[in-house]
């Protein structure tokens, strides 16, 4: 087997516990060792540099750097933009519009910004999903005048395939019923991965990627290794070349063992 010298961990329901919020220690652990053992490693996470932040998801824990937005934008340890594929503007200017015309819930990032434009109930159901306060609302228009690295919607499936009629250049992933990320075509968690990858001058065949949801499922078919957690959803268990036990069963670090790298 080819030696692992980088490893990728998605947040919820891997390295975070959806039932307690929280990461189990053996985690952090584990993390601190493979890094020791010279392993880079990486956030890959649906979820802004924001909330990480906001939310204090993963405080005590060091990493290499982080895939954040689905792979929208990566950043090293200290900040500096690794990768970056934002919407397309048009894309971006044309759901917005659509937003605005049938008043339905969305979300809006940017490298700067984290806004929602209402809050309803479609939106509480998947903030309380993740455990996760809701964006701070305000007005999305000026947002426009920057890139904008994912757009949230908030609404049934029907109704996401009529705005997606409107951004060719876009494609979306689901994580939860009424929750979709509005991501470019080239942008995800594997090619976010790939690009940082060949930053390091390591190929996919040298990483290791966890993850438990259909935005993880790209990642886990293209690292050399990939391990889906227990508590996965079952596309994702079916990508996986290994299944984890469950994230609040000590299933990462259970994992690394199981391969012979802590």
């Amino acid at each position: 087997m080819t030696r692992i010298k980088a490893a990728f961990f998605d947040i919820d329901g891997t390295l975070v516990s959806l039932k307690t919020k929280v990461y189990p220690p053996s985690a952090r652990a584990a993390i601190a060792r493979l890094r020791e053992n010279g392993v880079q490693c990486f956030v890959a996470t649906g979820r802004s540099k924001f909330e990480i932040a906001s939310e204090h998801l993963l405080d005590g824990i060091a990493f290499d750097g982080y895939l954040t937005n689905n792979g929208q934008d990566a950043y090293s340890a200290d900040g500096k933009l690794l990768y970056g594929t934002p919407l397309d503007p048009g894309d971006a200017a044309a759901l917005l519009d659509w937003v605005e015309r049938t008043g339905a819930a969305c979300w809006m990032v940017s490298a700067e910004q984290s806004l929602l434009n209402r809050f309803d109930a479609d939106v509480e159901a998947a903030m309380v999903s993740i455990h996760t306060q809701p964006p701070t609302l305000g007005d999305l228009r000026p947002m426009l005048q920057k890139p904008i690295y994912k757009i949230v919607l908030f609404v049934p499936k029907a109704e996401l395939e009529q705005a997606l009629l409107l951004a060719p250049h876009s494609r979306t992933t689901q994580w939860f019923p009424c929750g979709h990320d509005v991501i470019s075509v080239e942008g995800g968690k594997r090619n976010a991965m790939l690009g940082v990858l060949a930053r390091c001058g390591l190929t996919a065949q040298e990483a290791i990627a966890f993850g438990d949801s259909e935005n993880d499922v790209e990642m886990l078919r293209a690292a050399g290794i990939g391990v889906a957690m227990a508590n996965g959803t079952p596309d994702a268990l079916a990508a996986a070349d290994y299944v984890a036990p469950d994230c609040d069963d000590d299933g990462l670090a259970r994992a690394l063992t199981h391969f012979g790298l802590i």
